[in-house]
């Protein structure tokens, strides 16, 4: 079913990208700002088993790599470019391992199962063809 000339699954994965960048910029920047974890209600100690002593590098790899590139690939999705969908399906492997990540350092948080489904979800809507098709044709 077309909305304004595009397949439902292209708006949809668009819906996806965008709420993991708004979650990745809030989340991201909270760290940043308060690099104890506090605003968000955790604490450093799993970072004792990496070279890590608080939460500024992880803040800045949420703002980059799950803020600032979903927002990319949603304009990508918007302006129908070929690279958004490989970009798309990159997302969701980020994600994802960045999920085995926070388990494995023993942050066993609610967000988990919603990066989880994000992931997940974000994977399984590029996967539809209508997705392909529709950036196939693109121009660019």
């Amino acid at each position: 079913m077309p909305v304004r000339g595009r397949p439902l699954s292209v708006w949809l994965l668009g819906v996806l990208l965008g709420q993991l960048s708004v979650r990745g910029f809030v989340g991201g920047g909270a760290l940043v700002v308060d690099h104890s974890g506090r605003i968000v209600g955790t604490s450093t100690t799993p970072l004792d088993t990496i070279p890590v002593s608080d939460f500024l590098v992880p803040g800045l790899v949420l703002i980059l790599a799950f803020g600032l590139l979903p927002a990319s690939v949603c304009y990508g999705l918007y302006a129908g470019r070929r690279w958004a969908w490989l970009a798309a399906i990159a997302v969701s492997l980020a994600l994802l391992l960045w999920i085995v990540v926070e388990v494995l350092l023993g942050f066993l948080r609610p967000t988990v199962f919603l990066n989880l489904g994000t992931a997940i979800g974000i994977g399984g809507v590029a996967m539809y063809p209508a997705v392909r098709r529709d950036l196939r044709g693109a121009r660019k």
